[in-house]
């Protein structure tokens, strides 16, 4: 039974689908097999550290040569080295390296030698391991260049909040907010009219616990005249500087210094003038706006506030006497920002989902003006007239920081097309019953940003096919292909069922429920 239990620990450690869990699977079976002391290590190029995934007594790098490492071995025994890290030294008895075609992707060093059974299954395994760990390196450098990708665009749009702002104080905040964010930094400042803004770091600081270049930061920062990338040239004796990011915009003499950011987002040339360009966008707004409004709503008018909000926002949508059509907006707090709509007009579904941007009351007050916007649609004809209309107004009332994603459509039983407008919408998914996706993506800014010429598009949906409009709320919880894999194997229930079994498999506790939950199901 044990060499049975032994076999299944070795195939999932081969079968593993993340480097992660691959590395976790191996720490397991030499934990159950009482190995003694080994440390398992990470390896780039040459250099080798503590594996990311497991602790590790303490942190050290080495050369790959240092561990024992020679071309075309995948397994050594009795290399008896001892090594030193400052005044810690490890023992390598015999050591495993993962690799494959001449790549290195981790190396285990064991301090004893191992028990003769395991050597001999390990012996015979660490080529597949090599092979796997290689492979799954390789999976998840490519995801990560794709991610790398999405993020700088997923920080443009996250930048469109900074244009909205109508003073150059708040422009400052929000940008702060935001790089700090957006960048992972340890600190953020900001000089504006000689004026400091800081969150992590105060002016005393600037002047004279922090120097580039044998210089102040302050005084360098202000006379700095571009948006620059700096590593290991800032001097503090106070904090630990290992980058630091500066961003300049000339128009306003606005200046940012953002320490030790995570450079997920690789802040090169093109990616820095483009940082500026938002900033830069942003102040000349600012200065060009200066209306505030506030207000505050006591505890007893808040709740008051919310009960008035959702009587104009239903929880759940469905016609009278078609099961085939169903919608849910399950929100977050009391009142929400997602909206989902649906109406007929003789053969022709008229339908919106939306999400406004931020949550709870404030949000709540625009799904109140997407509700009264809905009740007005007399024609299947008037979809980008009323489209254009919306966003017009929105736009006129300067929202400040509010804007809506929206996904508005037409659909026509007669012609069994589905006629539709996207603004800044997550994509809209029709699944056909052959299993083929065809995405309907937007084409647009979200509404109450700026004037769009809008055009509907159509597609013909073949009979028995499920239409599929959310809002990011769901893929807080599962990826686009998590989600419509689970459409899919729902397909043969009920529009209502689908929806809500949505919602109980995804928000297993709704007291945690992380953003507004809003989706239309559509069988056609």
């Amino acid at each position: 039974m044990e060499t049975n239990n032994n076999i299944l620990d070795l195939l999932n450690i081969v079968s593993s689908d993340t480097t992660e869990d691959f590395i976790k699977h191996i720490n397991e079976l030499f934990i159950k097999c009482s190995i003694g002391k080994y440390h398992i290590w990470d390896v780039i190029g040459n250099i080798c550290e503590p594996c990311q995934y497991i602790n590790s007594d303490i942190y050290a790098t080495f050369d790959i040569f240092e561990l024992g490492f020679k071309e075309d071995e995948v397994f050594l025994k009795d290399i008896n080295l001892d090594i030193s890290y400052f005044d810690y030294t490890y023992h390598i008895d015999s050591a495993i390296f993962l690799s494959h075609n001449s790549r290195v992707t981790h190396i285990i060093t064991f301090d004893n030698p191992l028990p003769k059974d395991l050597e001999e299954k390990i012996k015979f395994i660490a080529p597949y391991f090599g092979k796997r760990s290689v492979e799954l390196f390789s999976k998840e450098r490519q995801m990560d260049l794709y991610i790398d990708y999405q993020k700088k665009v997923d920080f443009i749009k996250r930048a469109s909040i900074i244009f909205m702002c109508l003073e150059i104080e708040e422009v400052i905040s929000m940008s702060i907010s935001f790089f700090m964010d957006v960048f992972s930094a340890d600190a953020v400042c900001a000089i504006y009219n000689n004026e400091f803004h800081g969150i992590g770091v105060n002016e005393e600081d600037l002047l004279n616990n922090i120097t580039i270049y044998d210089t102040p930061l302050k005084d360098y920062m202000m006379n700095l005249d571009e948006t620059i990338f700096i590593e290991n040239e800032v001097i503090s004796s106070k904090f630990n500087i290992k980058n630091t990011f500066f961003i300049y915009d000339k128009s306003s003499d606005l200046r940012f210094a953002l320490f030790n950011i995570i450079v997920d987002i690789v802040p090169d040339k093109d990616f820095s003038s483009l940082v500026s360009s938002i900033v830069s966008i942003a102040t000349e707004n600012a200065l060009n706006h200066e209306a505030l409004t506030k207000f505050k709503i006591e505890e007893t008018e808040i709740a008051h506030t919310a009960d008035i909000l959702n009587k104009f926002v239903k929880r759940t949508i469905q016609l009278d006497n078609n099961d085939k059509i169903y919608g849910i907006s399950y929100p977050a707090r009391n009142a929400g920002g997602d909206f989902v709509n649906l109406m007929q007009i003789g053969n022709d579904y008229i339908f919106c989902v939306a999400d406004v941007c931020g949550k709870g009351y404030s949000a709540a007050v625009l799904t109140v003006v997407l509700s009264v916007f809905m009740s007005h649609f007399k024609s299947a004809d008037e979809l980008t007239a009323k489209v254009t209309n919306l966003n017009q107004f929105l736009i006129s009332k300067n929202f400040g920081d509010r804007f809506i994603t929206s996904f508005f459509g037409i659909y026509h039983s007669d012609t069994k097309e589905l006629e539709y407008i996207s603004c800044g919408h997550d994509p809209a998914a029709v699944i056909s019953k052959n299993n083929k996706i065809e995405y309907m993506t937007s084409d647009y800014m979200p509404m109450g940003i700026m004037l769009e010429d809008y055009k509907s598009k159509s597609i013909k949906i073949d009979d028995n096919s499920i239409i599929f409009i959310y809002t990011d709320g769901l893929t807080e919880y599962a990826s686009l292909d998590d989600l419509l894999c689970l459409v899919n194997a729902l397909s043969d229930e009920k529009s209502k069922d689908i929806a809500e079994t949505l919602y109980k498999e995804l928000v297993t506790d709704t007291s945690l429920q992380k953003d507004d939950f809003t989706c239309l199901i559509m069988k056609i």
